[in-house]
């Protein structure tokens, strides 16, 4: 019987290469199925792809038209119209031509006001229709070369700032609103004067108003509150032919670093463009207030710093650019030193006196009855320091006086039912006294007096 071979270190080796070679069965067929289906996959592919080219290189062949109806005529052509990026007013344009002999029209993206353009014509609204439809089937008519110079003129194209700044921009330039004239506002005759001598004569007279007689640029309406400083400013605005900003503190604000100071920017490029122009701004104290405090926050020294900027910039620019800032304020005494200095003209609009109370009470209660026993002198010396807002609040309790001694023994249905007679009762000296023991004056002395100080310290009119 032969010896037994004794397995050696070699025949390890071999046995355990034989075991990492072997494949299992159950992995081969996993593995060709998966090759099965991609392959399937592809060919479902390609005859996608296939299908694709063979309808696109179906779409490139001419399409059978109808026939032609001899008894119609054929459409028109399609007229082709360029369209150019407006230009400033600065820059000077020539009108062309393209090679159709067609105008070339221009898109306005913010025009002037036309309330604030005393020159400016009405659009037709039938004719803007019918040009729309005449335009297919018969020739655009020609355009004034000399008309649409004016009107590309008048154009204001932004450069470097976002739409939505222009848009919050453009509409602070009042439209349309309230008419109120000098005859409406009852004394201040001082204001309207100074009013009339920085914004109408000026542009009646240009040639004068020059120079050393240039117009004021800044002007700071200061006094107590319900005295009539925006009524003021609502005036200017439908007595003087200027575009006309009226702009507060909630139009320069932005939750974005650098929009308030860009929209402060934009506000003055925009009222030199449409030169002569008036910015109003209600409440000037909220963004002029006094620099270098502990507690002011550096965006807004960055608005003050633009807007001082941009008020210091206006003598530099060119003849006919008039820009006139109007401001408002109840608390002079916190406004900027630069600011106050920048405002020319430090005007102060006191509490009504007593011819101006007298005109209140007048143009108050025009529209209501008065009883023969009612002596508006005597009840006028009696609202001595009532602001004129107060005034206007006790003509209209007086004027309600009627329909409140009703509501005592009526109901509202039965009140509905009376007549216009019943209603419309006169207003009596009783009404009148009613009225002014249920309502105090909103102005104490002790603002009085610092409105004098300041005034005597600051005052320039």
């Amino acid at each position: 019987m032969p010896a037994r071979r004794v397995p050696d270190a070699d025949d390890d080796r071999r046995e355990r290469r034989s075991k990492r070679t072997q494949i299992d069965p159950n992995t081969t067929l996993f593995v060709i199925t998966l090759l099965r289906k991609e392959r399937k996959a592809k060919a479902r592919e390609a005859e996608a792809v296939k299908e694709l080219y063979a309808a696109m290189q179906s779409l490139e062949s001419p399409i059978d038209a109808p026939p032609a109806d001899p008894d119609v005529w054929p459409a028109p052509p399609p007229k082709r119209t360029t369209v150019q990026n407006a230009r400033t007013k600065n820059t000077p344009s020539k009108s062309r031509a393209n090679e159709g002999g067609e105008n070339i029209t221009v898109k306005k993206p913010v025009r002037k006001s036309s309330s604030q353009n005393a020159l400016s014509d009405k659009k037709p609204k039938q004719g803007a229709a019918a040009a729309s439809v005449s335009t297919v089937s018969e020739p655009a008519p020609e355009v004034n070369v000399s008309s649409a110079e004016e009107k590309r003129q008048d154009e204001f194209v932004p450069r470097g700032y976002c739409p939505d700044l222009v848009e919050a921009i453009e509409q602070t330039m009042t439209r349309n609103g309230t008419e109120v004239s000098w005859d409406d506002i009852a004394g201040l005759e001082g204001p309207k004067e100074l009013f009339k001598q920085t914004i109408v004569l000026p542009a009646l007279m240009p040639n004068f108003f020059k120079g050393i007689r240039r117009p004021w640029r800044g002007v700071c309406m200061v006094g107590p509150p319900g005295t009539g400083k925006t009524l003021l400013a609502k005036a200017v605005a439908t007595e003087c032919q200027t575009t006309f900003f009226a702009v507060n503190c909630g139009d320069l604000a932005s939750k974005w670093r650098g929009d308030s100071e860009k929209m402060i920017k934009l506000l003055f490029e925009m009222a030199r463009h449409f030169a002569p122009s008036t910015i109003f701004i209600d409440e000037i104290d909220t963004i002029g207030s006094q620099r270098g405090q502990s507690n002011e926050h550096e965006a807004s020294r960055r608005v003050k710093s633009q807007l001082l900027v941009e008020m210091d910039g206006f003598a530099k620019e060119e003849d006919g650019k008039r820009v006139l800032v109007l401001a408002a304020t109840n608390f002079p005494w916190m406004l900027d030193e630069a600011l106050r200095r920048r405002f020319e003209q430090r005007i102060y609009i006191p509490l009504p006196d007593q011819p101006a109370r007298l005109s209140l009470l007048r143009s108050s209660l025009k529209e209501v009855r008065l009883d023969d026993d009612v002596d508006l002198e005597t009840f006028a010396s009696q609202l001595e320091g009532y602001s004129g807002a107060d005034i206007t609040n006790v003509c209209r309790k007086a004027a309600l006086m009627g329909v409140k001694r009703l509501t005592r023994t009526l109901t509202p249905a039965e009140i509905a039912k009376l007549s216009q007679e019943e209603l419309d009762l006169p207003v009596t000296w009783q009404d009148l006294q009613e009225a002014l023991g249920d309502t105090n004056p909103s102005v104490c002395e002790e603002n009085i007096r610092q409105y004098t100080t300041w005034m005597e310290k600051y005052g320039s009119t």
